[in-house]
């Protein structure tokens, strides 16, 4: 038994959630794939997948392998980064992710100038605003955007700030009134992002006075880019990243409530493992996103 090719085969059906998806990544037939895994269990003498005509599971005893099986590869591709690799251009595959609005809007346009600086890395991109477990699914780094870095188990770095502007059609604050100070925001209908730490609780800070708005509306969104849309439809009033609705603005669509009110201070981060900063090809990526976003912020072409 190749302990390596059966690691190997193991990872990759957990984090592409099938045998099927795990042989075509591999370039294996069905049957290898689930060769290698029953030889795994065999050899182990414990199941570490569950296994339904629906879905794939790990066991308890699974998910404490899996996580052993990532630091053991992760490891391995490390040694080859810095064994002899001196001068020679990085490469292999970076798993990451960021969320879905980012991506679509700004940073897949920055991804390809990388690939294009970088042509023997490969990019697994998962976009999603859920703010997923990079070790639990084998991720190389995320971008987030976030408050103040807080205290965790991951490293980051600042890639730049984020502005979050509230925001409104012309059409319903014509209908409705425009609000005069954050405390009437609880008479309109406020969007949510579903995603927030804490999505129906706005926070504004002026000349020193902060101010917390609570607030029921009729919309929660995990979409940004949808809460944009919704609120050009004249859904009623939200705060999303500004990047996000130039558009929607410079055509008039949508214009600023309370523009003499901050939000709560936003920059995007990307954050990865510790045991990952010294992956070569992680390091390239980390660079390049923090040179990128330094010579062109959020919503500059």
């Amino acid at each position: 038994m190749d302990r390596f090719l059966v690691l190997k085969t193991f990872r990759r059906v957990v984090e592409l959630d099938g045998f099927a998806a795990a042989a075509r990544d591999l370039g294996l037939s069905n049957a290898s794939v689930s060769k290698h895994v029953a030889q795994l269990e065999a050899r182990l003498g414990v199941a570490l997948l569950v296994r339904t005509t629906r879905r794939l599971s790990l066991t308890d005893a699974g998910r404490d392998y899996y996580r052993n099986a990532v630091h053991i590869l992760e490891a391995l591709a490390e040694a080859d980064d810095q064994a002899g690799l001196a001068g020679i251009a990085p490469r292999g595959r970076i798993r990451m992710t960021a969320p879905m609005s980012l991506g679509l809007a700004d940073l897949t346009d920055r991804l390809v100038d990388f690939r294009e600086r970088h042509p023997d890395i490969t990019l697994d991109v998962l976009l999603d605003d859920r703010q997923v477990d990079l070790v639990e699914h084998g991720l190389d780094l995320a971008i987030r955007g976030a408050g103040p870095m807080a205290d965790s188990s991951l490293h980051g770095r600042r890639l730049t700030p984020m502005d979050r502007w509230l925001l409104a059609s012309p059409g319903y604050l014509e209908a409705h009134g425009t609000p005069a100070s954050p405390d009437q925001l609880t008479a309109h209908a406020c969007l949510a992002y579903s995603h927030a730490a804490t999505p129906d609780v706005w926070r504004f800070n002026r000349a020193g006075r902060a101010v917390e708005v609570g607030f029921s509306g009729p919309m929660r969104i995990s979409n940004s880019i949808a809460i944009v849309r919704a609120l050009a439809r004249g859904q009623g009033i939200g705060l999303v990243p500004a990047f996000l609705a130039e558009q929607e603005m410079t055509q008039g669509k949508l214009v600023r409530v309370l523009a003499d009110w901050e939000s709560e201070p936003r920059a995007l981060h990307v954050l990865y493992p510790g045991h990952r900063e010294h992956s070569a090809r992680v390091r390239a990526l980390i660079d390049f996103l923090v040179e990128s976003y330094r010579n062109r912020p959020l919503g500059r072409d």
